[in-house]
């Protein structure tokens, strides 16, 4: 386990950027812990006495018991000097001095990954763009890094994992936190195919800002960014600005000019970003050729009695899931405005609206006007 290097992320009044420069002078975050303050002096110039003061600080005592609790829920501490650590990361001004790791870190160097990001409180159109255009880039062998947060990104996470490449989350929070709560299924999901990453170790504080920062990271192992719906101070903005800071591809999903969710991609595309209106655009961006793919396979279906008992289908329609979906499906019984169908099941509103936009995709329900949802038949 990498305690030194737990130990060197958690110094004190230390720049992440000056982090990074002692690993590359002395290759490994040890080789720092026990050099004396004439040999960091000497290695890396900028250091400040205070620096040094920082770094003469041996203990390690912290950095064990974090070591002790990444071995409890089996999380992988790495640095910029670790192979897997992502490639573009290291070229960033303020990258993570470590990151904690769950699941399995994707060949990041030798893919292309695209960031995808939106507003929390996204609209269902937005959810199904945003699951689609990830579904694309990932049977095309593209890496599709989000943020799990409600709206458009676990809907971008969820399309991700359907196009069968591995998916990297970024947390906002602890590595052993899940926010939203209810994207713990989505979590587990995303730890089993690909990786949950965090630059915050289990059991720390979750702050305002620590939201921002991770954006910093999204945007920072990317080619690209895709920002697909962005209301007009919408947090998906900064992660934009740091991709342009960061000399990263922006693109955007355009949107109604009177509608306020689109704002900010409207805005962005004004300032220069390339329009996406399928994951087409950003595969060509790439030299990629996109193959012509089957549609998504529907649901295994169940005996027609039951169906017939739990929905009111006829014999031989689509099968209802078990779980969530299921109970979204009954709350729906042919048609039903969305308020109905929340009221019904008690879902979280971006949990509610990412499962129907995954139901739409599936095939198992249509959206009509106004907001309603009904079976397809």
């Amino acid at each position: 386990m990498k305690e030194y290097s737990v130990w060197l992320s958690m110094v004190k009044h230390v720049s992440n950027h000056k982090k990074y420069q002692l690993l590359a002078a002395f290759e490994s975050a040890e080789a720092v812990y026990r050099a004396s303050s004439v040999e960091l002096a000497s290695e890396v110039s900028g250091l400040t006495s205070k620096d040094i003061e920082a770094l003469s600080d041996d203990s390690m005592e912290e950095a064990e018991d974090i070591c002790r609790a990444c071995r409890r829920i089996g999380a992988e501490v790495i640095d910029p000097c670790d192979d897997i650590y992502p490639a573009l990361l290291r070229h960033i001004s303020d990258l993570p001095a470590v990151l904690y790791v769950r699941g399995d870190m994707p060949d990041m160097e030798n893919s292309i990954a695209v960031g995808i990001v939106g507003q929390r409180k996204a609209t269902v159109s937005g959810m199904k763009n945003a699951s689609s255009i990830a579904y694309e880039l990932s049977k095309n062998g593209v890496i599709v890094v989000s943020g799990l947060a409600a709206g458009i990104d676990g809907a971008a996470h969820r399309g991700a994992l359907d196009g069968g490449s591995p998916t990297v989350a970024v947390l906002g929070t602890a590595i052993d936190k899940c926010y939203p709560a209810e994207n713990a299924g989505l979590m587990r999901r995303i730890m089993e195919n690909g990786a949950v990453i965090s630059e915050y170790p289990p059991g720390s504080r979750t702050y305002s800002g620590s939201f921002l920062m991770r954006n910093r990271i999204i945007s920072g192992m990317c080619r690209g960014l895709l920002v697909v719906e962005a209301r007009e101070k919408s947090g998906s903005l900064v992660t934009a600005r740091r991709a342009a800071e960061q000399d990263r591809d922006i693109f955007a999903v355009p949107g109604p000019i009177d509608s306020d969710d689109y704002v900010g991609t409207n805005g962005l595309i004004k300032d220069g970003a390339a329009v996406v209106t399928s994951a087409a655009d950003i595969l060509g961006a790439y030299g990629y050729v996109p193959e012509k793919r089957a549609a998504r396979p529907a649901r295994q279906k169940r005996e027609p009695d039951i169906l017939a008992e739990t929905a009111g289908t006829s014999r031989g329609e689509a099968a209802i899931p078990e779980g969530p979906d299921g109970e979204i499906i009954r709350a729906i019984g042919k048609i039903a405005h969305i308020d109905e169908i929340a009221d019904r099941t008690k879902m979280e509103t971006g949990e509610l609206l990412a499962r129907l936009t995954m139901l739409e995709i599936q095939g198992m329900v249509v959206q009509r006007p106004g907001n309603y949802f009904e079976i397809k038949r």
